[in-house]
């Protein structure tokens, strides 16, 4: 059994972690921390925690806490990674791991020095058939990959509260969703991001980006665009892998609780097998479980959570200098 603790009580961990906790045959929330201990008290009483609390010290001084996740805005996470393997808990963080890539570097190795797992939410490579999608690209079924084609949106639903505020959110929906795109792409492809060259968009009286169309190349020469938003009314949430033998079109498959589809065209013929989201936080939370339990790194792992803040630093610098930036990925 893993008992859980909870740092940062919003909408995510309210609608999606503490219900994927309480249905893991594995695991069972025992604790939560919001500084307002008011709304401490209704989120354990909702979710059936056995302590509300407003110190994430007192947590993680909890012998019978064994792992944490932590939810807070963004320029929190590194330090909060950091205290929570000190303390030896195991830790799933919320995306992004840092808001440098100093800070995320940081983070593993107080996680690797004290012997505990470290694990980041990309719930997308969750979805069912994604796992399959992986292996027709792998296995050369669909030839060799030369583009890949991604939308995600949570639709016109702009940025509010601490997201609206660089200092503790970093980039606006580029990782606020934009994360969740090209983890999706690198663990398809299993290769690297080399370049990226990005353009945003803003929203009037907010500072962060709420449109942004990236592009990126890989390290198998392929070449992927990537369009993440939260300005447009009615947004697809598809993607397109083209290969020289075959292509793979999802619809509806890259947003979370979404039924869609994936569309297989290649050599042997068209097949198109049915997808869904809605179980995807449960099953990141019990893969994570497992990896605990089983002593082997989890997947996605605190490297995964590295590489994507080197993509993202590479992208903000991508938009300050107005130029393509090459992205180059740390030996670790």
């Amino acid at each position: 059994m893993v008992r859980w603790g909870i740092i940062g009580l919003g909408r995510i961990a309210d609608s999606e972690i503490a219900p994927a906790i309480s249905a893991s045959p594995q695991g069972v929330l025992h604790g939560v921390v919001s500084r307002d201990q008011g709304r401490a008290d209704a989120f354990a009483q909702r979710h059936g925690a056995e302590r509300a609390l407003a110190s994430f010290d007192d947590l993680l001084t909890d012998p019978a806490v064994d792992a944490v996740y932590i939810a807070t805005p963004n320029a929190l996470h590194a330090d909060q990674v950091v205290a929570a393997a000190r303390a030896g808990k195991q830790v799933l963080c919320d995306k992004p791991l840092a808001l440098s890539v100093a800070d995320a570097r940081r983070a593993i190795a107080a996680c690797e020095e004290a012997g505990v797992k470290l694990g980041i939410t990309f719930q997308t490579r969750f979805h069912d058939n994604f796992s399959r999608f992986r292996e027709l690209i792998q296995d050369g079924s669909l030839g060799e990959i030369r583009v890949v084609q991604v939308e995600m949106s949570s639709g016109r639903t702009l940025l509010k509260g601490w997201r609206t505020d660089p200092a503790l959110a970093g980039l606006g929906t580029i990782n606020n969703i934009g994360v969740h795109a090209f983890d999706l792409i690198r663990y398809l492809l299993g290769t690297e991001v080399t370049e990226v060259t990005a353009l945003t968009g803003h929203e009037e009286g907010l500072a962060p980006e709420t449109l942004a169309l990236v592009l990126l190349r890989y390290g198998t020469d392929v070449l992927a665009y990537v369009n993440v938003n939260q300005s447009v009314a009615y947004p697809q949430a598809d993607i397109t892998v083209y290969g020289t033998k075959g292509r793979v079109v999802g619809r509806s498959c890259t947003r979370m609780n979404m039924s869609g589809t994936l569309a297989i065209v290649s050599e042997a013929g068209e097949t198109t097998l049915e997808t869904a989201s809605y179980d995807a936080y449960k099953s990141a939370v019990m893969a994570f479980e497992q990896a605990i339990t089983a002593g082997r790194e989890p997947s996605p792992s605190g490297l995964d959570g590295l590489r994507s803040v080197e993509l993202t630093t590479a992208i903000a610098e991508s938009l300050s200098e107005g130029r393509t930036m090459a992205v180059t990925a740390s030996l670790r």
